[in-house]
Order: structure tokens, then sequence, then C-alpha cells
């Protein structure tokens, strides 16, 4: 184990070359994003750290060391631009440089197939969890990408349009859930506040199901804009909507409900005419 691995060490950098080399040969492919220098350190560091790892076995295998260099390498990779799927080509070149290294180094010195398993097994569970670390750097990148995707398109799905001074609709389409709910209730109270609206309009057209949770948070809007002064009128209700509602015990008589968005304009003083929107004097 000791030689094995005082072996790794001084032979990485070549070790290190002749899986690159392998990698171009087959596969007709390198790293273009990745400098060849750069990716012959990272294979070099990757090595040498193995070789440490043989020369104290008795601890088991250094996961620290694995993660660690797993995360730097996959996070270069990420910043690079390269897949996962094509920077994991380079694995089975790899392992086949290594093991046949250390079958080289047991044939030359007839030692026992004992000793060559007990290599084998600090060395694949080394490179395992160094391979973990390094695509759950492509995991955490592509759930940091998908998230921040996920509140731009939250945020764009709470559109408040002014129509006057003071009023303004807020159409609502697709499924109302809590972490949305939150949204509307956030953007509408910040957005009134900020154009000083009388009326907000929630046009309910777009919305294609209604259950108890959906209602509560339409009476929290409701309620909360009532607190700030501003009177919520809601529009839109579908007719399959609007018998699921009495099917399930719902009721909007504290609210403003209007079965049209022209019904609602009219409710806030604006009256549509051909050509133009007005203001009805009350």
């Amino acid at each position: 184990m000791d030689e094995i691995g005082r072996g790794f060490i001084a032979s990485a950098g070549a070790m290190a070359e002749d899986i690159s080399l392998r990698f171009r040969q087959n596969e007709g492919t390198t790293y273009e994003r990745i400098q060849e220098s750069e990716l012959h350190s990272h294979l070099s560091n990757l090595i040498e750290m193995i070789g440490n790892d043989l020369l104290t076995s008795e601890q088991g295998f250094n996961e620290v060391s694995a993660e660690k260099w797993g995360k730097d390498f996959g996070g270069k990779a990420v910043k690079s631009g390269v897949s996962v799927a094509k920077t994991m080509t380079i694995l089975p070149y790899f392992r086949t440089v290594l093991f046949n290294y250390i079958r080289t180094a047991f044939e030359n010195r007839e030692g026992r197939l004992a000793d060559y398993f007990q290599v084998a097994d600090t060395v694949n569970p080394f490179i395992d969890r160094a391979v973990y670390a390094f695509t759950e750097a492509y995991v955490e990148h592509n759930n940091e990408t998908f998230n921040h995707a996920k509140e731009e398109l939250l945020e764009l799905s709470v559109p408040v349009v002014p129509l006057t001074s003071d009023v303004a609709i807020l159409p609502i389409i697709g499924t109302i859930d809590t972490r949305r709910s939150a949204e509307l209730l956030d953007k509408s109270l910040n957005k009134g506040r900020e154009l000083g609206l009388s009326y907000l309009i929630v046009d309910l057209s777009g919305v294609h199901m209604i259950d108890t949770a959906v209602a509560h948070n339409l009476f929290q809007l409701n309620d909360a804009l009532s607190v700030v002064g501003i009177t919520a009128v809601f529009s839109g209700l579908r007719p399959e909507l609007a018998q699921t509602i009495v099917s399930l015990g719902i009721s909007f008589k504290h609210m403003t409900v209007t079965s049209n968005l022209q019904r609602a304009l009219e409710l806030t003083g604006l009256v549509i005419e051909e050509g133009k929107t007005s203001k009805h004097p009350f």
C-alpha cells in the first residue's frame, strides 16, 4: 500500500498526462472551455491525494479531501459551461490508468492478491466520493438556476397594472398555491401603497381551480388590502368555479365580486366608451 501510494505521488504528473492523452485519442475531443494545463493540474492533484490516502490507509479513506477536490473541480467545470455528461467521460480513463499502474506494480513485485484488493478498496471509494462531490456541484448550480428562474417567473406572475391614478388591475392566471399567494399579498400591498390606489381589480378569469385553500388566500388578500384603504374588486369568476364554490360552502359575501371585468371597472367608477376609458363622476 505504502509503495503504491508513494508511486502515485511521484508519478502523478505523468499519469495525468496519460489520462488526458487517452481521453483525447478515444473520445476525439477535449474540454474546450477548460485549459489543458488546468485539467492536468486537477487530475494530478487527485492522484496525489489518493497516493497520500494510501499512505494513511489504516485511518480509512479521507472523505474531506475527496469532497474538496470534487467540489473545486465541479465548480470550475460549472463556471466553464462544460456539461456534467461530457466531464464524466474522462472517468473511465482515470480508473484505467490508475489500475494499470497498480496491476503492473503487483506483477513486478509478485504482490499478494489480498493486498491488491486492499489497494482497490481504498482507491475506488476515494474516486467515488470525489465524483459524487463533483456531480453535487452541478446539482447545486442547477438548483440555484432553477430557483432564480422560479423567483423571476413568480414576480412576473403578479403584474399590478395601473389603469388610472387610483385604479389598477391584477390579472391572475393559473394556480394560486401557498407561495404564489404570499407573493400576491406582498406585491399587491406594496404596489397599492406605492401607487396610492383606491381600488385594485383582481381578475380571476385565468384561474381554473378554486378550493378552500385558494379561497382562504383570496380572503386574506381582500382583508389585507382593506386594512391599507384599498378596495379589492374580484372579477371574472368562471361559472364552473362558481359552482365549485357553492358546493364547498364557501361564502364571498364580505367581498366585492363581479361576473366580468367590465362590471368591475364600473364599480370603480371607470366607464369604457368606444375609443376611450373615462372616470365616471359619482
